[in-house]
């Protein structure tokens, strides 16, 4: 009989490691430090309060906490103010892969692995049914009774299952809370090096392109079309900043289909041409013509991203107070201004480390970090990586 080789684990499923489930209770006193695991790990928590780090993200552990780490979320334990007393449940994510052939919609699978919160909190009936799969695994592993293994296997997939509908109910609920649309418009813009269709972001909203469209038109008065090349642009500017880069790399990397239309579309929303914003704007940044706040923000810290920030500065860019304008970061984009700034600087060092030869120090220090160590952490927060492996996968010259 053929078996089927999976490509996600690259294991057999007659493989017996590739059944295997463990299952411990552990009482955690002491941090545990980061490091690669080869399994996803589902935790419970009956008690205790710490803090969870997933990917650069910090979390509170206390009773209920219910979170499923896949192997690609790097995570450590730390600030442990009263112990943890947990159970951990450890699998092959491949076997639940091959087992589970329920049908879902396009991308609900990446969306559960990838893009919800890795981390629950649980209560009521919820938090009843998990207790009692995590006691049923606790007495199979303890009296190991006749296919004690494959009565595991069965408790384990229920507690995945249960993970994954817990996990996209709190992602539909966290989706309706925030606007989705600034959202999009926040990604459109800064994620400027690849044209991504809007076909794409709608899918994710869960909408038409003609929709989301209207949608994104009637939030800040612009087309999706004109966002897209509108956030090239903006880019572009920081980019320019720096007059050793070249003018057809930068094109390259915005995905222009040439120097020619670079040139074009620049001047159509810059109103000058490359030449002269280098000449006459580098430095002061000048301000489109906008009455979207929101826009304007993205705009200022994108044109000043290489400076030290200053919010006296800005407030007079934008003519509006500091409060002002953290309340409209923060009602449009989920986060503070500095938060704002630091995605923006590790955006654009990502074209750096892809297109330059500087070193990581220098770039570190042109996108505005005030030493390396705090570029290196920033840096890794946001791709999971650091800027040396980044350079490696993804050097366009």
């Amino acid at each position: 009989m053929w078996y089927q080789k999976d490509w996600f684990t690259g294991v057999d499923y007659c493989n017996l490691k590739e059944k295997q489930v463990y299952v411990d209770e552990m009482h955690i006193t002491k941090p545990i430090k980061q490091e690669l695991h080869e399994q996803t790990e589902i935790y419970y928590v009956k008690s205790g309060d710490a803090d969870l780090w997933v990917n650069g993200e910090k979390f509170q552990v206390q009773e209920g906490s219910f979170f499923c780490l896949y192997i690609h979320l790097f995570y450590r334990i730390e600030n442990i103010r009263k112990p943890l007393h947990c159970v951990k449940v450890s699998f092959h994510i491949g076997l639940f892969m091959f087992l589970c052939l329920e049908k879902r919609k396009s991308q609900e699978n990446e969306m559960l692995v990838y893009r919800v919160p890795p981390l629950l909190s649980l209560d009521g009936e919820e938090k009843q049914g998990v207790i009692r799969i995590i006691d049923d695994l606790l007495r199979e592993e303890k009296e190991q009774r006749f296919s004690f293994q494959n009565i595991s296997i069965y408790l384990t997939m229920q507690l995945h299952a249960l993970y994954c509908r817990y996990a996209m109910e709190q992602k539909k609920k966290d989706s309706a809370k925030k606007d989705l649309v600034w959202d999009i418009i926040q990604r459109v813009i800064l994620d400027t090096s690849k044209t991504v269709p809007i076909e794409e972001y709608a899918t994710t909203a869960g909408m038409t392109a003609v929709t989301l469209n209207r949608k994104i038109t009637n939030r800040c008065g612009y087309t999706f079309f004109q966002i897209q090349k509108m956030g090239k642009i903006f880019n572009a500017c920081a980019l320019l900043h720096f007059p050793d880069l070249d003018i057809q790399y930068i094109s390259d990397y915005l995905g222009f289909t040439n120097v020619e239309d670079f040139y074009r579309v620049f001047k159509r929303y810059r109103k000058v041409s490359v030449r002269e914003y280098q000449l006459k704007n580098i430095g002061c940044g000048t301000q489109m013509q906008s009455e979207e706040e929101s826009l304007q923000i993205l705009e200022y810290l994108l044109l000043h991203f290489h400076k030290p920030f200053q919010m006296e500065e800005m407030e007079q860019a934008l003519k509006q107070n500091a409060y002002l304008i953290e309340r409209r970061a923060k009602e449009q984009f989920g986060r503070s201004t500095q938060q704002l700034l630091e995605e923006i600087r590790i955006r654009i060092a990502c074209g750096y480390l892809s297109i330059t030869d500087k070193t990581v120090t220098q770039i570190s220090s042109d996108v505005g970090f005030a030493n390396i160590s705090s570029f290196q952490r920033s840096f890794f927060k946001y791709m999971n990586q650091t800027p040396s492996q980044y350079r490696k996968y993804n050097n366009y010259k």
